[in-house]
């Protein structure tokens, strides 16, 4: 709502209007915002969900090259 417009020179109904439609609209984007921090839960579950618990080290890491070279090449003991 950009518009500039001197709110004394409003008539009683004018401003009525106007305040309803503010609420309205405010309601509006707490409904918005409701929406997205569910959907941020959701997603943050679903990514916790999602991550391995490991005890193998992750493919391409150096714990991984190192196991790798180890099961090859074992040291012999």
């Amino acid at each position: 709502m950009a518009t500039n417009f001197d709110l004394a020179s409003c008539s009683r109904a004018e401003l009525v209007a106007l305040v309803q439609d503010l609420q309205q609209r405010l309601v509006k984007r707490e409904q918005q915002i409701e929406q997205l921090k569910e959907q941020l839960e959701k997603q943050s579950a679903l990514c916790h969900l999602s991550q391995p618990t490991r005890e193998e080290p992750l493919p391409g890491s150096q714990e991984d090259l190192l196991a790798q070279l180890e099961k090859i090449y074992p040291e012999e003991r």
